[in-house]
């Protein structure tokens, strides 16, 4: 009887992992996508952008893009992605609109201090300063957002040197899990990625990142879309990752947010899984005077998934140039 009962659990794990391999090779395919189609779709970066390597004060690099002339608009990424992730507001926005690439993705480098979002925020003021970035609307995802907000409330006179007004997408101003969680997280992933460094392999696998990307999306996400997050995703060292996973968790700025200075306003979409609806409502509601705009059916990649509704709060009268 024992026997049966053990073939029949091993005869069905053994299914089971036969079904989910088959699922996971159907949803590589299904959300894949050629580089024609990611040009066909505005996904790629445009042919004249400028392009800068600002040094920072640790020894680490930033690299930044930028086009256009006249007021600014500066835009700072989440984790695991770059500045691809804002091709459609790259070709789309007014004026002179400015991408950094923060140390650890693409090729911008830490330098000695590491990736606590103190020194990602300096990175930032580095790089406005060295672009002489002044009176812009500072845009921050996800993670970018979330020094974006630091900087806001510790560093309010240095930010405000360069920027008049601040959106914050698909963001959020407190930890994202409970302590006893954050550090079985941190731990745990730490050891993967530390062998996925030694053996030079992207952060996470194939039949693992596809669904990653997947998730960041609400409803029906384009191939072209998938397809970019995850060439992101897998171009990310490891290490990276590992370094700014802890400060990611462990980020709070809730009771420090009645400080504010600046003009806020919030952005999230109702299928974000990753930075839910509530984050952004408790932003807008802890800012004085902070806007919010709530998408419905949008996901994680709200610059992205809706590029059009986005520039419309980044620069109201934005026309395609």
């Amino acid at each position: 009887m024992k026997l049966r009962r053990a073939a029949a659990i091993g005869g069905g794990l053994a299914t089971a992992a036969g079904l989910a391999y088959v699922l996971e090779r159907a949803g590589a395919r299904h959300f894949q996508a050629s580089e024609e189609t990611l040009a066909a779709a505005g996904r790629t970066l445009p042919a004249d952008l400028r392009h800068h390597f600002v040094p920072t004060s640790d020894g680490g690099r930033i690299h930044a893009v930028e086009r256009g002339e006249g007021p600014a608009i500066v835009l700072v990424h989440g984790i695991t992605l770059g500045v691809a992730t804002w091709a459609p507001q790259l070709r789309a926005l007014p004026g002179r609109v400015v991408a950094v690439s923060q140390r650890g993705h693409g090729q911008s480098r830490a330098g000695a201090e590491g990736y606590g979002f103190d020194r990602l925020g300096t990175d930032l003021l580095e790089v406005l300063a060295a672009l002489e970035v002044r009176d812009a609307v500072v845009v921050g995802h996800s993670m970018g957002g979330m020094i974006v907000q630091q900087l806001a409330v510790e560093r309010p006179d240095d930010l405000e040197r360069h920027a008049r007004r601040l959106v914050l997408v698909a963001t959020g101003p407190g930890p994202v899990a409970p302590v006893r969680v954050r550090a079985l997280a941190t731990a745990g992933t730490t050891r993967l990625l530390a062998v996925a460094e030694r053996r030079g392999q992207a952060p996470l696998p194939q039949s693992v990142s596809v669904w990653a990307a997947r998730s960041a999306f609400g409803a029906a996400p384009s191939p072209a879309d998938v397809t970019l997050l995850r060439q992101m995703l897998d171009a990310m060292a490891p290490a990276g990752l590992a370094g700014l996973l802890p400060h990611l968790l462990a980020f709070d700025v809730r009771d420090q947010l009645g400080s504010v200075r600046l003009p806020v306003h919030a952005v999230v979409g109702t299928r974000d899984v990753l930075t839910p609806p509530r984050t952004a409502r408790a932003i807008a509601s802890r800012i004085p005077g902070a806007g919010l705009t709530v998408l419905r059916g949008c996901g994680h990649m709200v610059m992205l998934e809706r590029p059009v509704e986005l520039a419309d709060v980044v620069a109201p009268r934005a026309r395609a140039r």
